[in-house]
């Protein structure tokens, strides 16, 4: 093989253990700050949350795309692969963003409001499971090319994968009531409830 093929293969696998890293860190930071251990944990920050919404108005939504630093750490990582690597920046130069984030914002959409309590925010974890495993389905040859993954069940293996860390992440901290800006419920009172 020529060098430049070496190369290029070389970027290709730092930028998918990249990406998996950033989205590692991201769980890891997420599970660490405030973990819902159990549901009747969970149902006692629903009701203080409740009360933060009578006594607060909603915040104008925000949102920071994909949280845990993950789109943050996308446009890092595609800039400085981009300078290393013109194949890089071929392929990638129009994707300043995370390919699911508008499934990210959506999310984020629901949270800010918080509302329908746990059995809500289960189907809005498993939604944005969802969209991003129907992002690589919707887009697996678009994501061969740039990757160079050859089969197509490798393309959405990759994105399960990532959708399940993504999923975990968000049920473990995403929690009511823990002060951070992607709780639910996060548009009151910047996501801290009054106490019960």
């Amino acid at each position: 093989m020529s060098r430049s093929i070496l190369r290029l293969l070389k970027y290709k696998k730092i930028l998918a253990i990249l990406v998996l890293a950033i989205l590692s860190l991201a769980v890891y930071f997420l599970f660490f700050h405030n973990i819902t251990v159990h549901p009747a944990v969970e149902k006692k920050q629903m009701q203080a949350l409740a009360l933060t919404k009578q006594q607060y108005p909603l915040d104008t939504f925000k949102s920071d795309g994909c949280s845990g630093n993950i789109s943050t750490g996308w446009r890092k990582a595609i800039t400085e692969l981009s300078n290393l690597s013109p194949s890089v920046a071929d392929n990638y130069s129009n994707m300043q963003t995370i390919p699911f984030e508008s499934a990210c914002i959506a999310h984020d959409q629901v949270y800010h409001e918080g509302d329908g309590g746990y059995v809500a925010r289960l189907e809005a974890d498993n939604a944005l499971r969802a969209a991003i495993i129907n992002y690589a389905i919707e887009h697996t040859a678009e994501i061969q090319s740039r990757t160079g993954i050859q089969l197509p069940e490798e393309v959405i293996f990759l994105y399960e994968i990532i959708a399940e860390t993504v999923y975990r992440g968000v049920r473990l901290g995403g929690a009511p009531c823990t002060g951070m800006p992607y709780a639910w419920g996060f548009g009151y009172n910047q996501g801290n409830c009054v106490p019960l």
